[in-house]
């Protein structure tokens, strides 16, 4: 079996948590939209901590490219969605874990895609 390379398993770690937060949610959760969908993140991408959860009350939602690129400027009205639907607890929570470093070796991201595949 071929090697795969950490950046190979991230890709495709972002292409299944795509595939799974549309399916859970066929529609932008803010606006119902849905026209050109893909993976809003409450927190950045750039934790991965956070980067592919996909619970219900995680960091992946489905959002409509103009409301993601509006998020990247104005993160307020997507973490009020937020707060509204989870609670303030839950949204900390996701903070907290946003926040954590966290080192996660390429294995370790070999058997989430396997888990969430």
């Amino acid at each position: 079996m071929r090697k795969i390379s950490r950046k190979g398993i991230i890709k495709k770690l972002d292409a299944l948590v795509t595939k799974i937060t549309l399916a859970r949610e066929p529609v932008d959760v803010m606006d119902g939209s849905s026209v050109q969908l893909g993976v809003g993140h409450i927190f950045s991408r750039k934790h991965l901590a956070t980067r592919w959860d996909v619970t219900p009350d995680g960091n992946c939602h489905t959002q409509a490219w103009a409301n993601n690129y509006r998020h990247v400027y104005n993160t307020y009205p997507y973490n009020m969605w937020y707060i509204k639907k989870f609670g303030q607890k839950k949204f900390d929570e996701l903070y907290q874990r946003w926040n954590k470093v966290t080192k996660i070796s390429t294995a370790e991201l070999v058997e989430l895609y396997t888990r969430l595949s």
